[in-house]
């Protein structure tokens, strides 16, 4: 970083390192003052913050190992028997899942992809009721999953109650965890446990907590191998690129299109909303009205933004349609009635842009993306490119509206491509060449590397996208007088997402009865 003349993105994330490093000492003194549930809770929080405030880090040594010391304090003997059979059983475990989100997708697809193996789903937040709730939107019949659930009011109990199942059952156990996820962190770094486990990298662009844990990391993105190998100090062969797999839903034939190009054409973009988050280099819904304005046959469908958000409101407009958050088979009914789908910025979403491109509709890529944020290499051939500035996405988005044999010579190659790259059945020959290599492999504790600061291009953007406003004192308030004296010390490099209190507040947390 730039000492002398730091750019405010830069301030904002040394700021944000700043406070970080702090919540691992505060962290580190709870567990020393033997507060194990308050100490998760804090490292859940502080991870919360790396994930939402951009801090410099993709990962935290320190945390990592802290969580793995309280494995030993809080489940101090291994109960899982080992297990040599291979049973095609298959375990795996999200926080939570919602009804529509690539997240979720990359879950549901799995299983319904995977029919090799028995399959059982276990959340860490959400209730075996819920789980099974959102599991319904995405399957007619859930007759053939189990269900689990370890949500508690306490992360000591729902600890415990992940390391009563049978662990070693499975073939393997698969993490679709958020990057906050402290349960698993702390259950699978016992010696006892030897089913692999196997995480799906679906935030790799954030911080994220797990790397001492995971046997392999899938990567969406074959591209991010080399980087998680840099920044988070996950080895090559520690690695498997597994393409996000997305189910062919059909394709659309010339004439369907031209039946609905003499009416209207209906543009779609798909994201959670904080991805549309502008920024001084793009704004989303400004180009999307100018593109309406220009062109009266267009409709913008845009799902996960909402209507009533204050950017939403600044460009309103009649043929601008805002659906917020849709169920899987809403977004389905909108995906067939696309023409045009458009990758949304700042942030895109892979998912969404490769479940609507199977479906051949033609699409439009982010303009001047990051490395972050491109799921492709560029092929000419295939109209796979990327724009190199907006004045080129409005030219290439505007001819796919207005020239018709173009768009229908442009989703024939972009179809192609996709197809051949990221279908169900490519996907299925990689994961059985997965379950092959998986034979001969065991879980283990990986020693995690020590934590690098990163403050480039990428990451001034990520500061950008989203933040979380925390609480500073949050599970420190069963400290000791002298332990909250030095949460009140870390507290003194002071932090726009951090709320501190008044001085009422203050004193009473440093005289609350203990």
């Amino acid at each position: 970083m730039n000492l002398d003349q730091p750019t405010d993105k830069e301030k904002i994330i040394y700021s944000n390192k700043q406070y970080f490093d702090a919540s691992i000492r505060i962290a580190k003194r709870l567990f020393e003052e033997e507060l194990y549930e308050d100490c998760i809770n804090y490292i859940q929080k502080t991870a919360c913050f790396g994930w939402f405030n951009f801090s410099g880090y993709y990962k935290s040594e320190q945390l990592e190992i802290l969580l793995a010391k309280i494995q030993q304090k809080i489940l101090p003997s291994s109960s899982h028997p080992k297990k040599n059979n291979k049973n095609n059983k298959v375990l795996h475990i999200c926080s939570e899942v919602h009804v529509s989100g690539g997240h979720s997708k990359l879950l549901y697809n799995w299983i319904k992809n995977d029919t090799s193996k028995k399959h059982s789903i276990l959340s860490t937040r959400l209730s075996a009721d819920d789980l099974k709730a959102v599991s319904e939107t995405y399957f007619e019949d859930i007759s053939d999953i189990e269900f689990f659930s370890v949500k508690s009011n306490s992360k000591i109990e729902s600890v415990k109650l992940l390391n009563e199942q049978p662990l070693n059952d499975y073939e393997v156990i698969i993490l679709h965890i958020h990057p906050d996820e402290t349960i698993t962190n702390i259950v699978f770094s016992q010696k006892g446990i030897t089913a692999p486990v196997w995480f799906i990298n679906h935030a790799d662009h954030v911080f994220w907590l797990g790397t001492s844990i995971i046997d392999i990391v899938l990567q969406i993105r074959e591209s991010n191998a080399a980087v998680d190998e840099e920044r988070r100090g996950i080895s090559a062969e520690r690695q498997f690129f597994l393409p996000i797999p997305v189910e062919n839903k059909g394709e659309l034939n010339e004439e369907t299109i031209n039946d609905k190009i003499d009416k209207k054409i209906n543009i779609l973009s798909t994201g959670t909303s904080y991805k549309f988050n502008p920024n001084e280099k793009y704004n989303f819904l400004q180009e999307a009205y100018k593109i309406v304005e220009e062109n009266p046959e267009v409709v913008f469908n845009i799902v996960g933004l909402r209507q009533d958000s204050d950017y939403a409101k600044k460009y309103e407009h009649q043929r601008i349609i805002l659906h917020g958050g849709v169920s899987a088979s809403t977004l389905a009914s909108i995906e067939k009635n696309t023409h045009i789908y458009v990758e949304g910025f700042p942030m895109a979403s892979f998912t969404a842009l490769l479940q609507t491109a199977l479906r051949k509709v033609p699409f439009v890529l982010h303009y001047d993306p990051l490395p972050l944020f491109k799921l492709f290499s560029e092929h000419q051939e295939y109209a796979i490119i990327y724009p190199k500035n907006l004045q080129e996405w409005h030219y290439d988005l505007k001819k796919l509206i207005r020239d018709q044999k173009y768009r229908i010579e442009t989703l024939q190659r972009q179809y192609e491509y996709i197809s051949n790259n990221f279908s169900i059945a490519v996907w299925k020959t990689r994961v059985a060449n997965l379950y092959q290599q998986n034979n001969a492999q065991t879980h283990a504790f990986w020693q995690p590397t020590s934590d690098a600061y990163y403050n480039d291009d990428n990451e001034k953007l990520l500061v950008t996208i989203d933040k979380r406003r925390l609480s500073h004192y949050d599970f420190t308030e069963k400290l000791s007088i002298r332990g909250k004296y030095f949460v009140y010390l870390m507290s003194k490099s002071r932090n726009a997402n951090i709320n501190y209190g008044g001085r009422k507040k203050l004193l009473g947390y440093f005289f609350n009865k203990q």
